[in-house]
């Protein structure tokens, strides 16, 4: 088993993305089952450890966290807590390439800040253990973008 500790690759610019509320559901679903997803999820998975800090630096305990996945064939993995010290450990289809999304009381936000978890790349291998992930919660960027979000924004069906 490989391990490796991920260089954090930003994915795209921080003026590219769109500040997003996104609901417990992410009003997204899952691949079609394919011939490659099937491969992909015979496939060893991968794990990512990593740890989510607040903004003074402080373990973010209680979050969840979830790899998403950069293409479309790639099956989705569940999310998962931090635990106490802020730590994860995410299990995850490989091949393939990840976002992070942060969801915190039911919500997944993500910000035009370029240190956003949603902007931090990792790419995985079948079998393989990458460390080192540090994702930052932006919790007064999440509470200004829930308040302002309309109360009569539909939910996902």
């Amino acid at each position: 088993m490989a391990r490796r500790v991920a260089p954090i690759v930003p994915l795209i610019t921080a003026a590219a993305v769109a500040t997003t509320l996104i609901g417990a559901a992410a009003c997204a679903t899952p691949p079609k089952v394919t011939t490659t997803t099937r491969r992909i999820e015979a496939n060893p998975r991968a794990v990512v450890e990593g740890r989510v800090r607040d903004l003074d630096g402080r373990p973010a305990a209680g979050i969840g966290v979830r790899g998403i996945p950069r293409g479309a064939a790639i099956p989705w993995a569940p999310p998962v807590p931090t635990a106490c010290d802020g730590t994860f450990r995410l299990s995850l289809p490989a091949p393939g390439s990840y976002g992070f999304l942060l969801m915190w009381n039911g919500e997944g936000v993500v910000t035009s800040d370029p240190r956003d978890p949603a902007l931090v790349e990792v790419a995985v291998a079948p079998g393989e253990t990458v460390t080192g992930i540090e994702l930052l919660f932006l919790g007064d960027e999440w509470r200004a973008i829930i308040a302002a979000a309309p109360a009569d924004t539909p939910s996902c069906p």
